[in-house]
């Protein structure tokens, strides 16, 4: 492989990623070309909006001092090593100058230039890094490694990288100063408080002396790195070379689509999430119950939704009972473990508490509110919320909003999961708000097996086969077809995955990462007991059936 080769293979990526981008709704501009550049290995103009690409020639005199350099400079043995080094990182690197061409067209490329560069890297992560087989992971860690210790003998100080990356927990955790248990603790403590990881790990005492000073240092080194920018060449790439590294070996997985919501500020029309009142009106509760009927012929998820809701709102009147007496104090322990015991395929358990509950309130409770729905009501008025307003618009035929239609379409999926299916309607709003859409071509892997991912997936549409590989076999184990769930187990045992999952049609899923199932479990502590339970039945089914094949 020569120069050439290298960049017609840096086009090549650019033509795929244009038409990736293209499936999440982000435009490239049809004018962005890749050029022959020099200097530095890759960068993206501002001032004509273009990629330049310098790629050694090993045919011209200069062209080889070129390549001794680089070898020199990023510890290659051979020419070889160097373009095989080289065929790794064109991927990455067009992919993030593509970021960086993303946010200056989209108006949101920053001032400083260290947070552009971790933004582009997060893109090019998003892109490339579910592509790599482990042994191509692993491949290129060698590589970068080599690098890494041959570059911080040049710039004379190792953990600048590190010290560096977008975020010191995620390079702490890699480089196992911080433990998998405490880096998870961290980052649920620093999203649930919105505070920055810094800050939480300053106060944690889980650092050294050293290392806090390390990151007490931080602001200093990041206002260094956007003085000096691209003016030193080789921190500059010891920079980058570093933080590929730590990419590679993050558990973190990126998706484009949080990168176009987060970075170019292209978000999805979804309707906004619902804060339950403390105390609400009958009148309220009733509309919601009211809206639950009439929605039935017209859509079951609106009208599953309006139940919902309803239940919801009735919980929060009962809740809300003052008094000191027993009865009223083994109601509210009564409310509290029903709160969220309805899948809708049984009696409503709310019923039970008729017994318990003060008479102005009985006629709000299941088996009694039809017959004494206030006659006055008037809908979507009395309805509570904006949201339910909206949804009840659309679904009546008032109006037709894509915010709503969306919506009610990810309300529909999780309805059809036995894991999210029985959870309130205020904690499926927030979580639909959180899934990322991702696509995947024939034969891409969505996970590999052996590797670190604690997502959970969705599948839309499409086929996924599941394929575990034994004494260095791949077999077949099934398929995954749409509307099904899977990853869920990793993200309770945050052991690697069990199974390859791969495409082998077309298909698209929803995820929801990690970091943002944990906030939400952690701000509504009954989805996880909802994960456990539906998990716990799949496994007993899993079990008998293995039981039935084995006598």
């Amino acid at each position: 492989m020569n120069s050439v080769d290298l960049f017609s293979l840096g086009q090549s990526y650019l033509h795929q990623y244009r038409q990736e981008l293209a499936l999440y709704g982000i435009e490239v501009d049809p004018g962005l070309e890749l050029r022959q550049g020099s200097g530095v290995l890759c960068y993206y103009s501002l001032e004509d909006g273009h990629i330049y690409l310098t790629t050694p020639n090993f045919g011209s005199p200069i062209g080889k001092l070129q390549a001794l350099y680089l070898r020199s400079l990023l510890g290659s043995p051979s020419d070889q090593a160097l373009l095989e080094l080289f065929r790794l990182l064109i991927p990455h690197i067009i992919a993030h100058e593509l970021a960086h061409h993303l946010r200056h067209r989209y108006g949101t490329f920053s001032d400083s230039m260290w947070q552009e560069e971790q933004i582009a890297n997060k893109l090019a992560a998003a892109l490339v890094k579910h592509r790599l087989s482990p042994s191509e992971k692993q491949q290129a860690r060698q590589f970068l490694k080599q690098a890494i210790d041959t570059l911080a003998a040049s710039v004379g100080e190792a953990t600048i990288a590190v010290d560096s990356y977008h975020s010191v927990l995620h390079a702490l955790n890699i480089s196992g100063q911080v433990g998998i248990s405490d880096f998870e603790s961290i980052e649920l403590l620093q999203r649930a408080l919105d505070v920055s990881p810094e800050e939480v790990l300053l106060s944690s005492g889980h650092l050294s002396g050293a290392m806090l000073r390390r990151l007490e240092q931080r602001p200093d080194l990041i206002e260094a790195i956007d003085t000096e920018y691209a003016s030193n060449q080789v921190r500059y790439i010891y920079y980058h070379v570093g933080w590929l590294y730590l990419d590679l070996n993050s558990r973190e997985t990126e998706y484009v689509d949080e990168f176009a919501r987060t970075y170019l500020n292209l978000k999805p029309q979804l309707l906004p999430p619902i804060t339950l009142e403390a105390d609400p009106s009958p009148q309220t509760v009733q509309a919601c119950f009211k809206a639950s009927q009439l929605c039935q012929p017209l859509s079951k998820t609106a009208s599953r939704f309006f139940y919902k809701r309803y239940r919801s709102l009735l919980l929060a009147k009962l809740k809300a009972i003052k008094g000191d007496s027993i009865q009223i104090d083994r109601l509210k322990r009564e409310v509290a473990l029903v709160l969220e015991d309805w899948t809708g395929e049984s009696v409503d358990t709310l019923a039970y508490l008729g017994q318990l509950v003060p008479p102005a309130l009985q006629p709000l409770l299941p088996h009694t509110i039809a017959e004494r729905l206030d006659p006055y009501l008037c809908l979507p008025a009395d309805l509570p919320a904006e949201t339910d307003r909206r949804i009840w618009q659309t679904v009546t035929g008032v109006s037709k909003e894509t915010a709503t239609v969306n919506t009610l379409n990810r309300l529909a999926l999780l309805d059809q999961t036995d894991i999210y299916r029985g959870l309130p309607a205020e904690v499926m709003l927030a979580l639909v708000e959180r899934f990322w859409l991702v696509h995947y071509a024939p034969g891409e892997a969505v996970i590999w097996q052996n590797e670190y991912n604690d997502d959970v997936y969705i599948l839309l549409d499409g086929k996924l086969e599941v394929q575990v590989t034994q004494d260095g076999q791949p077999a077949y184990v099934g398929e995954i077809n749409p509307g099904e769930i899977f990853g869920e187990i990793a993200f309770f045992t945050e052991d690697p995955r069990y199974a390859t999952v791969r495409a082998i049609e077309p298909a698209r899923c929803f995820v929801m990462t990690n970091g943002d199932l944990q906030l939400i479990a952690f701000q509504h502590p009954h989805i996880l007991m909802q994960m456990a339970g539906a998990l716990a039945k799949r496994l007993a089914a899993v079990y008998q059936a293995h039981r039935r094949e084995t006598v």
